[in-house]
């Protein structure tokens, strides 16, 4: 039960999210059953109106908690239906409607059906907050890694080759955006290229994945490589755990005879997999902790950089300037704000030509809470991005911002120190046009 409830499928057990039709149906038959054991329980009461309960009100206050108020009135309505439907019978004969019981009905079944509705509301939210702040801890992580590998790699290779995985990295973003409205993998030869090289691969494919299904077409090659096995065992495992899989790890049987060595997801923070590389052959002493480590942080790279593609590209073209980080995040919490409400807040902030504004706005930069973004636009001009901020988030932060310049600098205001500031709460229209209504309004 403890596995049920913390996996959630007890929730959705209990509140699901069907369709309307079926709310209906579920509806129905359930006020039926109940007036049929009141039937058979009370021959002369069914709806038990002389019992010290009434039972049958369970039934709507019941549906109103699953599936909202509009259920719950809808099964009062059926209810005060069957009051009519069983005086046609030859029930409650010569008795008065029960009003007061009815309305008294509908008075808690809406309450309940109120109450469901803004906790599952508040839910939603509190779900999708939660899964942007995951997203964004792995994407963290995920750049936390590849920083590392990289200096490492750095470290090694130095001498040898010309450029950084960083270098490679930030070509492979352009070549995929540059790509990423016409093609399901971007740039798909050029990472293959970009992992042979870092990753030691000899024979390999990338196959692009259309929801659970591997098409056998792939995306890219290296080497002569045999068509795609859909049945393999190593496969199966890295598309179920959305995690790199490899002979030797001991969660696999003893006895794998399949044609992979290692298969990798190209899976992006938010959980969404767009690929996935089988490779079939490479050094041995390759398949080690590091190496593969890399392998799995550069295709979740690429991933999320062909998940936000299309949209950050647009920003890109108009602003390139703009930290692609900030573009990508950007879009993700716009698509949030449109489907879920989770507000976002940008902020804006123009120093003028003395030292003093300078010194504020660059104490602001490095007060940024670790959820926030920011893009200094020049010198003198600071674009930060606060996620999960809505009015009361904002201006609480304008609050404890006034209270600092008092404190440290003998200011009132942010306007007294000689810093502007513009800002807008995001909304469901596309990243570019808000980001240009804010740069318009403070005339940047």
């Amino acid at each position: 039960m403890l596995e049920r409830i913390g996996s959630g499928k007890l929730a959705a057990w209990l509140a699901p999210a069907k369709g309307v039709g079926w709310s209906v149906f579920e509806t129905l038959v359930l006020l039926v059953a109940a007036i049929a054991v009141g039937i058979w329980l009370r021959p002369l009461d069914p709806l038990a109106l002389d019992a010290n309960f009434r039972w049958i009100l369970l039934v709507p206050i019941l549906l109103a908690l699953r599936y909202g108020s509009l259920l719950g009135v809808f099964a009062m309505l059926c209810l005060i239906g069957s009051w009519f439907v069983l005086q046609f019978l030859g029930y409650y004969i010569g008795l008065r409607f029960p009003e007061g019981l009815m309305l008294g009905g509908f008075v808690i079944t809406l309450i309940a059906g109120e109450f469901a509705d803004l906790w599952r509301v508040r839910l939603m939210r509190s779900d999708s907050a939660a899964s942007y702040a995951l997203e964004r801890l792995q994407n963290l992580t995920q750049r936390y890694v590849l920083l590392r590998l990289s200096h490492d790699r750095l470290e090694e290779n130095l001498l040898i080759k010309p450029y950084t995985v960083r270098d490679a990295l930030t070509r492979l973003r352009d070549l995929t955006l540059e790509e990423s409205e016409t093609v399901t993998l971007p740039a798909s030869d050029d990472l293959m290229s970009l992992l042979a090289e870092y990753c030691h691969l000899q024979r390999a494919a990338i196959y692009p994945v259309s929801g659970d299904q591997v098409i056998d077409t792939p995306a890219a090659m290296l080497g002569e490589c045999k068509p795609l096995e859909q049945d393999n065992a190593l496969l199966a495992y890295a598309m179920d755990s959305q995690t790199l899989a490899h002979v030797q790890q001991s969660e696999h049987d003893d006895v794998y005879h399949g044609l992979y060595l290692v298969v990798a997801p190209v899976l992006s923070s938010s959980g969404e997999i767009n690929g996935v590389l089988v490779i079939e052959r490479m050094p041995f002493l390759s398949i080690n902790y590091e190496n593969l480590q890399l392998l799995s942080v550069l295709l979740n790279f690429y991933a999320d950089v062909v998940l936000s593609g299309t949209d950050a590209r647009l920003l890109l073209d108009r602003w390139p300037e703009l930290p692609f980080h900030m573009a990508s995040e950007m879009v993700a919490l716009t698509r949030l704000r449109k489907d879920v409400r989770v507000e976002t807040s940008l902020t804006l902030f123009i120093a003028d030509d003395s030292e003093q504004a300078g010194l504020i706005l660059d104490a602001l930069a490095r007060g940024m809470r670790s959820l926030d973004l920011a893009w200094w636009i020049n010198d003198r001009v600071l674009l930060m991005m606060m996620p999960m901020t809505g009015e009361s988030g904002l201006e609480g932060f304008i609050m404890r911002t006034d209270n600092w310049l008092q404190d440290e600098f003998a200011f009132m205001s942010l306007r007294q120190a000689g810093v502007q500031f513009f800002y807008r709460h995001m909304d469901g229209r596309d990243a570019e046009t808000q980001l240009a209504e804010l740069l318009e309004a403070a005339g940047v």
